[in-house]
């Protein structure tokens, strides 16, 4: 069943980890929803974003999410609507770690007490609190993973590897910023809303979640000024990789060339001088090439080279 209950003390929380005929059949009849948010959840993806009705609040929020198959980060959407004495938590997928929450508030005694003995906006503050908090043992994965790969950058000429695992924590760390910030402000918003289910006293808590949301956010932007810096040295070592490349690729062009030029002259079908003294002609070649070698070892000690 994709629909599933917790109550206490004429508290209500209600968890949908399916979007379906039967959970829409179950909003209509329960409760007095508008049409545009029923839209809004059977749609495959919306913008984070809050509502605000006289009875009720309907909030859209995102969650970073670690993919361990495809070592990326996205984003699970999060429907909620919250009103007096009642929280719903709709996904459109199911996620595991809202399960986790919401069975160790349905049987954990602890939890139950503390989530579920105040209003359903402490509960939403409980629950918000709760999931984005695991976002930074990711944020310290990544953290790890970006130093271990500038020590191989540093220690080395960096290879395919390198890169590609640059470019990974790259795109994660983008996303990841992307998915965090629209939630910083719809904390500041949830603090200034003045509902019967969100007196002032909570204010203090999602002003708490707004900082510990740009805390997440600094870490993140320190990674990218990190990685950024990264590209740019990677690019150049490989600017500098290629340039030498170059360079010993013209010396050699260059050194090649009079041999080329003499072989060339003396292949022609022609009487020249010394022609016909074959030893005179070698001795020309011994001296162009104990001249070309000169001038490469006085290019290497002016480190031209």
């Amino acid at each position: 069943m994709a629909i599933k209950e917790i109550k206490k003390k004429g508290l209500t929380w209600v968890n949908i980890d399916r979007v379906d005929d039967e959970a829409i059949a179950y909003l209509k009849k329960n409760y007095s929803f508008h049409h545009l948010d029923l839209e809004d959840i059977q749609s495959e993806t919306q913008t984070p974003k809050i509502d605000i009705y006289k009875d009720y609040l309907f909030l859209v929020l995102h969650i970073p999410q670690w993919h361990s198959a495809t070592k990326h980060i996205g984003s699970h959407e999060l429907d909620v609507f919250v009103g007096d004495k009642y929280l719903i938590t709709i996904q459109h997928t199911k996620n595991k770690e809202i399960k986790n929450f919401f069975y160790r508030a349905m049987n954990n005694k602890t939890v139950n007490k503390e989530w579920l003995s105040d209003t359903s906006g402490y509960l939403l503050y409980k629950l918000i609190e709760a999931l984005f908090q695991k976002s930074r043992p990711v944020l310290n994965t990544i953290g790890k993973q970006i130093s271990s790969v500038e020590e191989e950058i540093f220690d080395g000429e960096p290879e395919i590897k390198e890169i590609r695992e640059l470019a990974i924590h790259r795109r994660n760390i983008l996303n990841f910023r992307r998915i965090i910030d629209p939630q910083r402000y719809l904390m500041s918003n949830l603090s200034h809303i003045r509902k019967p289910f969100m007196d002032e006293s909570l204010s203090i808590y999602f002003d708490n979640m707004r900082d510990y949301l740009d805390k997440l956010w600094a870490i993140v932007d320190t990674y990218r000024d990190t990685i950024s810096g990264l590209h740019i040295t990677v690019e150049s070592i490989i600017n500098q990789r290629t340039n030498k490349i170059i360079t010993v690729l013209t010396v050699m062009s260059a050194a090649l060339l009079p041999l080329t030029l003499l072989s060339g002259i003396y292949g022609m079908n022609i009487d020249l001088p010394f022609s016909h003294h074959p030893t005179i002609v070698f001795l020309m070649f011994l001296i162009l090439i104990s001249v070309i070698f000169a001038a490469i070892v006085i290019m290497r000690k002016r480190k031209w080279l």
